[in-house]
């Protein structure tokens, strides 16, 4: 599985530096692995729907964020702060693993 987010907007941004960052979770520990699948299953994250970038302030922050496993892929972008609980703990969970 892989895991991509790019984040855009905010008082910081600048489009040109804005690259998404992937996480390989065949390169983490067991138990980080176990902790992403989780929060992808909890989050429902393949039943979300796919969304192309919100409306809203352009200064406010954004996500977006790519799942692959295997055939599948779906991706999801979100205004910050995310909702639901359980999106937003995948969001940060991914966010701490590619600042490693």
């Amino acid at each position: 599985m892989r895991i991509s987010i790019k984040e855009n907007g905010g008082p910081a941004f600048f489009p040109g530096l804005a690259q998404p960052r992937s996480v390989e979770l065949d390169a983490l520990p067991e138990q980080d692995q176990q902790e992403l699948r989780q929060l992808v299953e909890e989050s429902k994250f393949f039943q979300l729907p796919q969304s192309t970038q919100p409306s809203g302030n352009p200064g406010q922050v954004h996500y977006t964020l790519t799942v692959t496993e295997g055939e599948r892929e779906h991706t999801v972008c979100v205004l910050a702060p995310v909702k639901p609980q359980a999106l937003d703990g995948l969001v940060q969970c991914v966010r701490r693993h590619i600042r490693c």
